[in-house]
């Protein structure tokens, strides 16, 4: 079988009449070619026929008083017809032919190299309102437009290329030099008073010392100067040092008389959703949180492809657990601890350094709420550098 008779199809039958002979050359005159013939018996024999010969034949053998069998349909017409019967093959094959022609021209994954210090979040972001993202054409991706949008969105790019790889987008960027560092032996400054205070030691290992052990300061006030006096010239330069001092920090905090506390549990409630890129779609109705006492835990499962590539789709599963909250009154003495215990740490996160040497505090309930007043005697570092204008002597003689 030849593949034109394949392509057009054709019919395996097993013929039975009484004059063989006279039915094949009946067959002949009427154009039938008959191929592999073979005998089964006197009267009964197997031959094949194209497809469009089989009206003709059945119509001969049916005159002679025979019979004809079809046993098997054979060539490529036949397993295409049959496909006809399998809707969903037929539309899977379309969906994998048209993917194969359309995907290859797309970017369905993006990724950032040569970055540190802009983000690849950042980056990313600004890479998808300029057109780079999910679905875009390779080719206008590359293109110049896209780059000169993407270095206006970050202005700490110096210069931004697009290279694709099948469906992968690599962006790879060169940020801006960064300024360079000012040279801290170069520069003037002082040291200030953070903070009104008693001053306890004063050790300057720059500069000249402008207050002393014992004495009080005002917040501004020059501690260690970046002039020093020679005699004869002034030299500038940066004062160093540490100042420790004896200062004052007052610090409120309030807090409910009352607290929720879960006790039974009543039930989980479940929120299936699909996130297609930004897009979130609900996949349960009416599944969203009812009230304020349900607690969350929310899960993504995203479809992850062979070598860790990542597509914009995920699952979503939002759990919400419903408990039921009794109201417990809050002691005075357990009010005070907490409030006491919060106060002392906002007040140290306060200091550069230091400790709380000693504290008081007054606690009181009013209009359900306890409020809580201290006052922290420190003992902390004040001295803060502030940079002097080129000219200042800060008191020193010229």
């Amino acid at each position: 079988m030849n593949l034109w008779n394949s392509m057009a199809g054709m019919l395996e039958l097993e013929l039975t009449c009484a004059e063989p002979e006279q039915t094949w050359m009946a067959m002949a005159e009427q154009g039938v070619e008959l191929f592999d013939t073979k005998p089964i018996s006197y009267l009964t024999c197997r031959v094949r026929i194209r497809r469009k010969d089989y009206r003709k034949v059945a119509s001969i053998v049916e005159k002679r008083g025979g019979s004809s069998i079809i046993t098997r349909h054979l060539g490529w017409f036949w397993r295409g017809k049959a496909l006809l019967h399998r809707p969903v093959l037929i539309l899977g094959g379309a969906v994998l032919l048209a993917a194969a022609v359309y995907l290859p021209s797309r970017v369905l994954f993006v990724q950032v190299d040569g970055n540190h210090i802009v983000s690849k979040t950042e980056i990313l972001d600004a890479a998808e309102a300029c057109g780079i993202s999910f679905g875009a054409s390779r080719r206008e991706v590359r293109s110049e437009k896209v780059k000169n949008a993407l270095l206006d969105k970050l202005p700490q790019l110096q210069w931004a290329g697009i290279n694709t790889a099948g469906c992968v987008a690599t962006i790879s960027v060169r940020e801006r030099a960064l300024s360079p560092e000012v040279d801290l032996e170069h520069i003037v400054s002082s040291l200030v008073a953070a903070r009104d205070g008693y001053i306890l030691s004063i050790t300057a290992t720059g500069g000249t010392p402008q207050v002393r052990a014992g004495q009080s300061v005002t917040e501004g006030q020059t501690l260690i100067s970046g002039y020093t006096d020679c005699g004869n010239r002034i030299v500038a330069g940066r004062a160093t040092g540490e100042i420790y001092a004896q200062t004052q920090r007052n610090f409120s905090a309030v807090t409910p008389d009352y607290r929720m506390e879960k006790s039974a549990l009543q039930k989980n409630m479940y929120q299936i959703g699909l996130r297609i890129g930004k897009k979130y779609i609900k996949l349960w109705k009416d599944s969203g949180i009812s009230h304020d006492t349900c607690g969350r835990m929310y899960s993504e499962y995203c479809v992850t492809l062979p070598g860790g590539f990542q597509l914009p789709v995920a699952l979503c599963v939002d759990v919400y657990t419903d408990c039921d909250f009794t109201t417990q009154n809050t002691a005075p003495g357990e009010a005070a601890s907490a409030l006491r215990r919060f106060s002392q740490a906002c007040v140290l996160d306060q200091m550069i350094a230091g400790e709380i040497t000693q504290s008081q505090g007054d606690i009181t309930q009013e209009n359900g709420v306890y409020h809580y007043a201290g006052s922290y005697i420190c003992t902390e570092m004040i001295g803060r550098e502030k940079q002097e204008q080129i000219g200042d002597t800060d008191g020193e003689g010229n």
